[in-house]
């Protein structure tokens, strides 16, 4: 006889944190659907409250997982839903909890994908060693750049043109010389990039 006690693949995929977290999306925005579409409203307070603490711990959960892909269809649900609401009458409570998770969502959204790219940028490549660098030293120049990590300014402008494409680095004059500083993206970018160049 079989044993019962093993757990296969498929049980393993379903009881992952992804799988979790679609699960519960399905569940609460098949409610949140419901009670905002062809003229229904929520008329009870308790229910827009409940629903709203499910909604927050839900975001908080994809948030520190770094789930993109679940916040990502979180913020285009709750997006969708405030055009169907009214901003008063009895869906104003839930008008105004929906677009308050919305601006969490896509909060939780922006720090994953800030995490994402922190993590598949080399800790060791001349993109990484530029980013930290001008976390360090703000307004450097691209010459200083060249002088500080010893290499060609061609590769300056190709790792510059790929950190600006991604959100971590803008170029701006002062006075008469060109400065690099990071974005607020870039900034958390380069600390976990020097926390794990140091943990190397």
């Amino acid at each position: 006889m079989a044993s019962t006690t093993g757990t296969s693949p498929t049980d393993i995929d379903a009881a992952s944190p992804a799988a979790g977290l679609e699960r519960g999306l399905r569940v609460w925005a098949d409610r949140l659907r419901e009670e905002t579409g062809d003229g229904k409203v929520l008329g009870e307070q308790a229910m827009v409250d409940r629903w709203t603490a499910a909604v927050s711990r839900w975001l908080m959960d994809a948030a520190l997982l770094s789930d993109a892909a679940n916040l990502h269809a979180a913020l285009e649900i709750l997006r969708e839903a405030v055009m169907r609401l009214q901003p008063s009458g009895p869906t104003a409570r839930l008008e105004t909890a929906v677009v308050t998770l919305a601006e969490v969502a896509r909060a939780g959204l922006d720090r994953a994908r800030q995490n994402h790219i922190a993590d598949t940028l080399d800790p060791g490549s001349w993109a990484a060693r530029m980013l930290i660098l001008v976390c360090e030293q703000p307004h450097i120049t691209s010459t200083d750049i060249v002088n500080r990590l010893g290499i060609h300014e061609a590769q300056v402008s190709r790792s510059g043109k790929a950190l600006v494409e991604r959100g971590l680095l803008v170029k701006n004059r002062h006075g008469r010389a060109k400065g690099w500083h990071v974005t607020p993206r870039g900034a958390v970018t380069a600390q976990r990039l020097s926390t794990r160049s140091a943990t190397r």
